[in-house]
């Protein structure tokens, strides 16, 4: 059986911590809380930024409605006007009855033009694109124009080259701080990328970032995708653009009627998350921010330092071995100047339990045809990774480790759930039941049946089901779908959060597996073979 009780609690908790991190991050929160504004000045963290008599602002970005609404309440009077391009669907959110506080202005001065679908442009994007550009050509001397960035904005400010006068301004990154010259320019950006790379997010139209001929084709040939290239495309690709940059740069290449600034990032969510963990009586150790590359290799990482941090916890690892094992690990080495403390925290004799927090953003190799996203798999590959280090050293079934993965937007590929929940008993439950199924169903299902209802029991094997990239069907199916993470959208993105609960049982539990085991009515390979029958 689940040990459902031993599972609330820990949910819960990381649930609420998650859900801290994801409020911090809410555009109108950061609005509220970070920018004040006087006469002459906009102050972001007390750090202030001239602004002109008229203001303007434009935003794109799946973040930008909360920020929008929130800027104009601020501005008041002194905003003229505001376009702000968000994705199709996106303004009946505005009017959620829950969300009272971020309403707009029934009277304001900002159109909220959707366009966009599954971040591709389409001819909505290019009026409203269109429309931005004519607003901000027309700024001068006295104006300010403050630009909303987020995640997704490069697909809701889209023009082809073609199309317009100032085709060539805006093509080139940094392209509407250009138009926007001689007004002053104020970026306030949400970060969706590793490390905040300003020129990269939503493509950077506020940031200079010259492009050279050798370094597109530099690209297209690592790709190995040069030579496919349309003749006429690849022309405009590798063509030296013909923008005197002069009038708009200061001496470090950057524009100098222009100030980006983050406003919020990953880091932001990471230290919410933390306080929600102090609040809560829990000792937090937060790991980095920068997460990446192959799921796969991310849950051995973190299967590996929880070993090695219940080793510590059971005083079967010296401070001394604990350092040298984080060292000698290529992904865990860059903690190497917070060993100390987390060794530490370890040592805490209060019996707490522990929160593991990072933040990044994995990648999934897809090579099946299931459906799920990269935080369910994830959760699913730790489940499966701890459980296995569990039977190579069965002494760390003492611990309750939980592990929870979820994105900020509230979204995980394409499916309803941010992310899901990840432990050692999901495998374990799951062998019990299908071994189980073997001895007591053989009997019941005929030669005939049997080998479509094997295979399709078989498909729900954590192994398989990663393999086929189905997190998603195997979650919503296993406990009656409660260890999905389900947030709808939250609106906003600052990439994923990851939290390990670990936790000293009070007494110890078996991990192995009972073939006799009695299978329990609400076992959902059971319902899954009934469905197979059914349907044969």
């Amino acid at each position: 059986m689940l040990r459902k009780i031993s599972l609330i609690k820990p949910k819960e908790e990381l649930k609420d911590i998650f859900l801290a991190g994801v409020k911090s991050v809410q555009p109108h929160e950061i609005i509220e809380n970070k920018i004040k504004i006087d006469r002459n000045n906009l102050f972001v963290d007390n750090k202030s930024y001239a602004i002109r008599e008229k203001i303007h602002m434009v935003g794109f970005g799946k973040g930008v409605i909360g920020m929008a609404i929130a800027m104009e309440k601020l501005l008041g009077d002194r905003l003229m006007k505001g376009i702000i391009s968000i994705p199709r669907g996106a303004r009946s959110q505005i009017w959620d009855p829950e969300s009272i506080k971020i309403f707009p202005k029934l009277t304001g001065v900002i159109s909220y033009q959707e366009n966009s679908i599954n971040n591709q442009p389409d001819n909505d994007t290019l009026i409203t694109t269109n429309n931005i550009i004519n607003m901000v050509e027309a700024l001068g001397d006295d104006d300010t124009l403050i630009v909303l960035i987020s995640g997704g904005g490069s697909a809701l400010l889209s023009m082809p080259r073609p199309n317009i006068s100032a085709d060539d301004k805006l093509n080139l990154s940094g392209g509407l701080a250009r138009i926007a010259y001689p007004a002053n320019v104020i970026g306030l950006i949400l970060s969706d990328i590793i490390e905040d790379p300003v020129e990269l997010i939503a493509s950077g139209p506020t940031v200079y970032s010259p492009k050279f001929p050798e370094d597109v084709i530099r690209i297209l040939n690592k790709y190995e995708i040069f030579d496919e290239i349309d003749g006429e495309m690849k022309k405009i690709l590798i063509s030296q653009e013909s923008i005197n940059d002069e009038l708009f740069l200061g001496e470090q290449q950057l524009f100098t009627h222009v100030q980006n600034i983050i406003i919020g990032n990953n880091s932001l969510a990471i230290e919410a998350a933390r306080l929600e963990c102090l609040c809560k009586n829990l000792n937090p150790i937060v790991l980095f921010n920068n997460v990446q590359g192959l799921v796969t290799d991310v849950s051995t990482m973190y299967g590996k330092i929880c070993y090695l941090i219940c080793q510590v916890l059971m005083e079967s690892l010296s401070k001394n071995d604990f350092i040298s094992s984080i060292k000698a690990d290529s992904h865990l080495s860059v903690l190497t100047e917070q060993l100390d403390e987390i060794y530490n925290t370890l040592q805490d004799p209060s019996g707490q339990g522990l929160i593991l927090i990072a933040g990044g953003e994995p990648t999934v190799t897809v090579k099946g045809t299931g459906k799920g996203g990269r935080n369910q798999e994830l959760a699913l590959r730790f489940s499966l990774d701890w459980f296995k280090i569990i039977e190579d050293h069965p002494q760390l079934s003492k611990f309750n480790v939980v592990f929870l993965s979820a994105g900020t937007d509230g979204q995980d590929g394409p499916t309803d759930a941010a992310g899901a929940f990840g432990y050692s008993d999901i495998n374990s439950t799951v062998l019990k039941f299908y071994h189980a199924i073997n001895s007591e169903y053989k009997a019941a299902i005929s030669d005939k049946d049997n080998p479509t209802i094997r295979k399709n029991i078989e498909e729900m094997i954590p192994e398989n089901v990663l393999r086929n990239n189905d997190s998603y069907t195997f979650y919503s199916r296993f406990n009656n779908g409660d260890d999905l993470l389900k947030t709808g959208i939250t609106g906003t993105n600052v990439m994923d959060l990851h939290l390990i609960y670990i936790k000293k049982f009070d007494c110890t539990f078996k991990h192995d597996i009972d073939e006799n085991e009695i299978i329990p009515e609400d076992n959902f390979f059971i319902d899954y073979l009934k469905n197979s029958k059914q349907k044969i």
